[in-house]
């Protein structure tokens, strides 16, 4: 299988984001149905996120992340080649106004229904009835995607977590900020601190599992 890293960006008090309403079919990130972004990291800090992206093969998200965020998920930050792109989207309900259907860099949409490829895009189908991650780790290997970051959301990031199929996790935390809402960061399973430091008040600590 690929190189799994988990990204994670969370508040002082362990908020990773905004809650989000459930959004309606075809809906886009500027709609009622989502909350806005919230913003964690420093600029110093998404620097240095756009250069690990360009260090991995791929980078990963999921449908709300996708929703409440509208990320390009490149390296317009940093000097290298941005990831393949990846998003979990099991009911294609992803509308196409999205940056990440730009077409500019090879995108892969993960769901149910469909697989076709055009105008880089490939719409990858996975089963329902069988274990999402195992099936994306599965197809990674397939498609010769040596290393992926995975960067949210809660969801995603839980389920890599629970299933042990992960490298690395990167947890990015802002300490002079608390939220007194949102959505939990997932839960660390089995992990140990191997070294952190410091970015301009941002805590980036890096945790290995904790067999190794």
């Amino acid at each position: 299988r690929p190189y799994i890293i988990l990204k994670c960006e969370q508040t002082r008090n362990g908020i990773i984001a905004n809650t989000l309403q459930t959004p309606l079919a075809g809906e886009g990130p500027d709609k009622d149905s989502v909350i806005p972004r919230l913003l964690i990291s420093n600029e110093y800090t998404n620097r240095l996120v756009h250069k690990w992206r360009s260090e991995e093969a791929g980078v990963m998200i999921g449908t709300n992340t996708a929703l409440a965020d509208n990320p390009e998920l490149t390296t317009r930050l940093w000097t290298g080649p941005s990831p393949v792109r990846m998003i979990i989207d099991m009911d294609l309900r992803l509308p196409a106004t999205l940056k990440i259907f730009n077409h500019e860099v090879l995108t892969i949409i993960f769901n149910r229904f469909k697989q076709e490829e055009k105008d880089n895009l490939l719409y990858y189908q996975v089963r329902e009835d069988s274990g999402i991650v195992h099936q994306v780790v599965t197809a990674l290997y397939q498609l010769k995607i040596q290393s992926v970051m995975i960067e949210g959301g809660a969801k995603l990031l839980q389920s890599f977590i629970d299933e042990q199929i992960w490298d690395e996790i990167r947890v990015i935390k802002n300490n002079e900020l608390i939220i007194e809402k949102g959505l939990s960061a997932p839960q660390l399973k089995k992990a140990v601190p191997s070294g952190s430091f410091n970015v301009s008040g941002d805590l980036i600590t890096i945790f290995k599992p904790a067999s190794l």
